[in-house]
């Protein structure tokens, strides 16, 4: 029986990222006065912000120097 198992260099996937508290709240907060600070847009302010926050900290952390 042949056993694959994940290179302990590989990335996370970005749904496994823990992206800081005040940096998802900055983006949010930028999404929503970029929107005309509408009411009741506060969760789905927060959500795109943490995905985007999470997509950038993977794509970066492919392009860091040294790794191939």
């Amino acid at each position: 029986m042949s056993r694959t198992g994940t290179p302990s260099t590989a990335q996370p996937a970005a749904s496994q990222v823990k992206v800081p508290y005040e940096k998802v709240a900055m983006r949010a907060y930028e999404k929503w006065c970029k929107r005309g600070q509408p009411h009741g847009t506060d969760m789905q302010d927060w959500l795109e912000a943490e995905s985007e926050l999470k997509t950038e900290f993977v794509r970066n952390s492919n392009m860091a120097p040294g790794r191939r």
